[in-house]
Order: structure tokens, then sequence, then C-alpha cells
């Protein structure tokens, strides 16, 4: 009998139990909004992963991912023990099916935690690395607005920032290259950009310093949001000027036809 059996069948256990089960209702409904959207299926890790630490981080439970944990006499063990046991249930709804039976017997959440860890991470996957690199080059902007295309190529590159796991030991050498890799995604982001917005492009490329790259995706929708704006009000004007039109050209015809007698009867 394992270990969790066995503390589960005290009557110490069973009042922890009722405490916690009062405590994380509210969690338990979370846990299923999230399950119905980022369910481990194993090629979507990255998100799943950040997902869950999120949401354990939020409820306070990060520490039993990590292995954070009092000992075996610690007075605190058996509460934790219990706590353990609520987010391995977390986990194992968090996953699909078939993948939660491969670490069901596992002992502990982060046992399940590294178990997944090691066999869907896929860390410098070049593989992966490469698809990226060519969903990257081949993302327009096309019908999409400047929002939705920025958070298409934003949720690329954060995948590649997990595959690639690019370490640096020096804090200089670490600043230079985040500059460097934000520099190459503003060129991703015109690459990709619509032709309408070219000359905003040339003069933003035209500046000694670019600006970040967050400035310059706002400085890009703040001129889809004027252009938009202008759209609209030379759209109003058309239609006040085809109303006028329209509205002049009855008030002529109403008057000839005034002018018009009716022919005499014999």
């Amino acid at each position: 009998m394992s270990e969790k059996s066995t503390i589960a069948n005290t009557p110490v256990s069973k009042n922890i139990s009722a405490t916690v089960e009062h405590s994380s209702t509210v969690s338990t409904g979370d846990l299923q909004n999230i399950q119905a959207s980022y369910r481990l299926i194993g090629k979507n890790y990255v998100k799943w992963s950040q997902l869950v630490r999120t949401f354990l981080k939020g409820k306070g439970k990060l520490g039993h991912l990590l292995g954070i944990r009092p000992s075996k006499e610690d007075p605190k063990f058996n509460a934790w023990d219990e706590h353990d046991s609520m987010v391995m249930s977390w986990l194992w709804n968090s996953i699909l099916p078939e993948i939660s039976d491969t670490v069901m017997f596992l002992n502990t959440a982060k046992e399940i935690w590294d178990a997944v860890k090691e066999t869907y991470s896929k860390v410098h996957d070049a593989s992966r690395i490469y698809k990226i690199k060519t969903k990257l080059s081949a993302t327009k902007q096309g019908a999409r607005s400047v929002t939705e295309y920025s958070n298409l190529l934003q949720g690329l590159w954060q995948e590649m920032d997990h595959y690639q796991c690019i370490q640096m030991r020096c804090t200089d050498d670490a600043v230079i290259l985040k500059r460097f890799i934000e520099k190459e995604r503003i060129y991703d982001f015109f690459a990709g950009l619509n032709a309408e917005f070219d000359v905003v492009r040339v003069q933003i490329l035209e500046k000694e310093d670019l600006p970040s790259l967050n400035k310059t995706m706002a400085i890009i929708r703040t001129e889809e949001g004027w252009r938009s704006v202008m759209l609209e009000t030379q759209i109003n004007e058309g239609l006040a000027l085809m109303t006028k039109g329209t509205n002049k050209k009855e008030s002529e015809v109403s008057q000839l036809e005034s002018t018009i007698k009716p022919a005499s009867s014999f």
C-alpha cells in the first residue's frame, strides 16, 4: 500500500481532506475551464506548462512542482501530502487520458511534472525549431488586423524561445543578445506587414536607433486606427453627398412635374 493510501485512511487525513475540498471548490471550477482550452495533447506542451505553472502559482501550490516539501517528521507533512494529492489530480485532469495513463502511478506531483516535461518539452528540438522558423517566414498579415497578426507572431516567438533555450553567462552579453533578437523580430514583423503601412515602416527603419518591439507594434496599431477613422469619415461623407444629390434630384423632378399642367378635357 502506498504512503498516500495509508495516510488517506487516517482520521487526521479525513479532516484535512474536508478542509482542502472546501478551499479548492473554486479552483476545481477554474481547472475545468483550463482543460477545455489547453489540455495537454503532446505537441502543445509549451502553452500547457505555462498555463499550469501560472494556475498553481495563483493558488499558492507552485512549490509542489518544484519539489518543495516538509520532512515526514514535520507536523505539516500530512497537510502537504493531501495538497500534493490534489495537485496530482489537477495535473491528471489537465492531460489527455492517453498521456495521463502513463504517469498515473507516480507518487508525487513533481514526479508527474518531471516525467511529462522530459517526454514532451523537447528543448533544443532542431526539427521543431525549423518548423517554427518556416512558419515565421511564411506568416503574413493579409486580412488580419495588426493586433491579430502581431499576436500570431508573438506566439511563435515564445515557442522559439522555449525550444532554443539560449543561456548567457555574461550579463552584458545577455543584454546585447536580447536587443539583437528584438531587432530581428522587428524585421520579421515588418516583412509580413501589408503594403499600406510602407510609409510608416520606412519612417521607423530610418531611425538611428530602432524603438522596442512593443513600441514598434504600438506605432503600427495607432496608424491602423487612424486609417480606420479616416476611412469611416470618407465613407460617411460619400454617403452624405449621395443623399444630398438624390434629394436635389427628387426636388428638381418635383418642381418639373408641378409646372406641367394636365391636358384640358373636351
